[in-house]
């Protein structure tokens, strides 16, 4: 990895972080409260994302690209699978090691942020194909956050609820992109416009809705720090490392194998927050980890994709 390509990660990170802080500011500001963080996130990734998401794979897949379109679904899911079986056997690390936290742990093992913290970054590294390929990647570790990161929490769940969530605005639009690639149905260029200024919205608005959501779990921060750094050191080290190891040993093609060690890298999900309020967690690990993670992978990254890349 040479020094452009590390200043690039520098830049892209530091661009991240100041949409997050935009967001916090504007919560501190009261412009808007803790409650509209719920609206507003399905205001972003339910409504505007599917723009962005169906104009990226049209305009970056063609036919030719079948082996990506299987395999990025699957390193998804399966990123989030190894996550979860990781996590059960490495929560014997933790201190104070109680049921709730216990399945707190091994969530933030299996589910990290995977949707909004690789785009700019990717976009910046490898274009607007590395965006593309997301999405699609994006599919498969959408199922996994549905299944193994809530089996994790509750040891399964509601079936119908899972799928529910599983069937979003998201996927929909990713079925769609792909029935316009393969069948080559020609979408009018000011169509594809639209689409493109609706979703460039929902990129930094997601980020700035993040930024809020670490600010307002950022509570409780060195309760049980023993547990913390571990819990930290798990998402932003060991899995990684783990995770990487694994990847390399299947003949991937460099794009894709790429995309995966950089979702590999990602701090623990902002959404985990709610998620593990809702399915009765442990909300004060889940807040740690996200608020800690998140600061800390702004040196762990680039120094892997240093080593790395």
């Amino acid at each position: 990895m040479d020094i452009d390509m590390i200043v690039k990660v520098i830049l892209a990170i530091v661009k991240t972080f100041f949409f997050f802080g935009i967001g916090a500011l504007a919560l501190r500001l009261k412009m808007f409260g803790s409650s509209d963080l719920g609206p507003l996130g399905r205001f972003a990734i339910d409504l505007l994302m599917p723009f962005f998401t169906f104009y990226s794979i049209v305009t970056n897949f063609g036919a030719g690209d079948a082996k990506a379109l299987w395999q990025l679904p699957l390193l998804g899911f399966g990123i989030m699978l190894f996550g979860m079986l990781c996590g059960y056997g490495l929560q014997y690390g933790m201190r104070n090691r109680t049921p709730r936290r216990a399945a707190t742990f091994i969530h933030l093992a299996t589910v990290n942020n995977y949707a909004f913290l690789p785009l700019i970054l990717l976009e910046s590294l490898f274009g607007m194909k590395a965006v593309a390929y997301l999405f699609l990647m994006n599919v498969g570790s959408a199922i996994g956050f549905w299944t193994c990161g809530i089996f994790a929490l509750v040891g399964g769940g509601d079936l119908k609820q899972t799928v529910r969530n599983i069937l979003s605005t998201n996927i929909a639009a990713v079925a769609l992109a792909l029935l316009v690639v393969f069948t080559g149905i020609r979408v009018p260029g000011t169509a594809m416009s639209l689409c493109k200024d609706v979703g460039v919205i929902a990129v930094p608005l997601a980020l700035i809705l993040t930024g809020a959501a670490i600010f307002s779990s950022g509570s409780r921060l060195m309760a049980y720090r023993y547990d913390a750094i571990y819990t930290l050191l798990t998402r932003l080290v060991i899995l990684p490392l783990l995770t990487i190891f694994v990847l390399k040993l299947f003949p991937l093609d460099p794009l894709t194998r790429d995309i995966s060690i950089v979702v590999s890298l990602m701090p623990a999900s902002c959404a985990s927050a709610l998620i593990v309020k809702k399915y009765g967690g442990c909300a004060d690990l889940a807040g740690q980890s996200i608020f800690i993670s998140t600061i800390a992978s702004i040196v762990t990254i680039p120094v892997f994709l240093c080593f790395l890349m």
